[in-house]
C-alpha cells in the first residue's frame, strides 16, 4: 500500500500566491481605471490616453507567473483577477474575465516558448503585448468604430505600459521579493572558518521596485479615503449644490414617471446598437430640487470616482437623458458619447 501522500501540480503555497495576487489585482483595478481617467483629463481626450496604465492590470499577473514558474501559473491567476473585477462590479462585465484570462494566457506561452524565461528584455516584451492585447480584444468584441490611427495610438499607449509597469517594474518586484527570501529562499553554504558576514544593499532597480509599490499603495490608500464612495443605498443619490431643496433622490419613489429611450452607446471600447432603455429623466430628477437661476452646470459625479460634466439648460431641456436602474443608477444620455454614460451614480451636483 503507497502510504506518500498524492502529489499535484499547484501546491498549496502555488494557490495562496495565486490567489492573494489576483485579488490585489481584481480589487485596485477599479483604482487603476480612475488614474486612467485623470490621464485623459490631464491630455484634454475623452478616452485611449488612460491605456498608459494598463500595464499596472498586467503587473499581478506577470508577478505570479515569475513565482510560482509553472506552466499555466498567469493563466490561472488571469482568470481568477477577471472573476474578482467581475464580481465587484466590473463595467465590461463577463468580458472582463475573458480578456484578463486572455492576458494570462499570452504571459504563459511566452515564457513558456523561451528558456531564459528570467531576462528583463523579456518580461518588458511580454509585459507590453500582455497589455497590448486588451485593447484589440476590446475592439473585436464590441466594433466600436474607433479610427484605425486612435486604435493604433491606443495599442502603442498600452504596449509601452506594458513594458514600463508589468515588465520592468514585475521583474523588479519580483527580483526584490526573491532577494528577501519572502517565497522562495536562494542560500548559499561556506565553511565555519570562511563564512563572513554579508551585506545586502538595493541597487537602483531595485529601489525603483519599493518606491513603485509605495506609489501604488499610498495612492490606493489616498483614493479609498478621499475619492471612493461607498454606496450606502445603490438606487439611491443626493442632489445637491447650487439649489433651493437638496435632497436624497430614490429611484422608488420616482418610479412613476419612468419612460422609455431609445438610445446608442459609443464609447472608447464599447458599442451597444440601439435598444430601449426604461428609466427616469434627469430633468424630471433636477427640477424637484429647485436649480438657483444662476446655475449653469451639472456635475454627475460615480461612487469610483468619475465625473462627467453636462450643460444644465441642456438637462432640463432633454428628456431624453434618463437615470436607470442596472447594477445601481446609470445614466443614460442619448445623442452624447460613452464618457456621459456614467455608471454608479453616487452624486448630481449643480452648480
Amino acid at each position: 500500500m503507497n502510504s506518500n501522500p498524492p502529489s499535484y501540480y499547484f501546491r498549496t503555497r502555488d494557490l495562496v500566491t495565486v490567489g492573494v495576487l489576483s485579488a490585489l489585482g481584481g480589487a485596485l483595478s477599479t483604482y487603476v481605471g480612475y488614474l486612467g481617467r485623470l490621464v485623459n483629463v490631464a491630455v484634454g481626450v475623452p478616452f485611449g490616453a488612460g491605456q498608459f496604465l494598463s500595464g499596472l492590470h498586467v503587473f499581478w499577473i506577470l508577478l505570479a507567473a515569475g513565482l510560482i514558474r509553472k506552466a499555466g501559473a498567469a493563466s490561472l491567476a488571469g482568470l481568477m483577477k477577471g472573476l474578482v473585477e467581475f464580481f465587484t462590479g466590473n463595467p465590461h462585465g463577463i468580458v472582463i474575465v475573458l480578456v484578463s484570462l486572455a492576458q494570462g494566457v499570452i504571459i504563459d506561452i511566452c515564457l513558456t516558448a523561451f528558456r531564459h524565461r528570467d531576462d528583463l528584455p523579456l518580461y518588458c516584451i511580454v509585459g507590453g503585448i500582455a497589455a497590448a492585447s486588451n485593447v484589440v480584444l476590446f475592439q473585436l468584441l464590441y466594433f466600436s468604430g474607433v479610427p484605425l490611427i486612435f486604435f493604433l495610438l491606443m495599442v502603442i499607449l498600452a504596449f509601452s505600459s506594458g513594458i514600463i509597469f508589468a515588465g520592468y517594474f514585475g521583474k523588479a518586484t519580483l527580483d526584490l521579493i526573491i532577494e528577501a527570501n519572502i517565497t522562495r529562499g536562494r542560500t548559499t553554504t561556506a565553511s565555519p572558518s570562511t563564512k563572513t558576514p554579508t551585506r545586502h544593499y538595493l541597487d537602483p532597480y531595485k529601489v525603483s521596485a519599493v518606491i513603485f509599490l509605495s506609489v501604488i499603495v499610498i495612492g490606493a490608500g489616498l483614493y479609498a479615503v478621499f475619492v471612493w464612495r461607498p454606496a450606502v443605498d445603490s438606487l439611491g443619490c443626493d442632489v445637491t449644490g447650487n439649489v433651493s431643496n437638496p435632497y436624497r433622490f430614490t429611484y422608488s419613489a420616482f418610479s412613476s414617471q419612468e419612460i422609455i429611450v431609445e438610445a446608442e452607446l459609443v464609447g472608447s471600447v464599447t458599442y451597444v446598437p440601439p435598444q430601449n432603455y426604461t428609466g427616469v429623466p434627469l430633468a424630471i430628477i433636477l427640477t424637484y430640487a429647485q436649480p438657483s437661476d444662476d446655475a449653469s452646470t451639472l456635475l454627475v459625479l460615480a461612487s469610483d470616482g468619475y465625473s462627467a460634466t453636462f450643460s444644465l439648460l441642456d438637462i432640463l431641456g432633454d428628456t431624453d437623458i434618463i437615470i436607470i436602474v442596472d447594477n445601481g443608477l446609470r445614466i443614460v444620455a442619448k445623442y452624447h458619447t460613452g464618457e456621459f454614460w456614467v455608471r454608479k451614480v453616487s452624486s448630481l451636483v449643480i452648480s
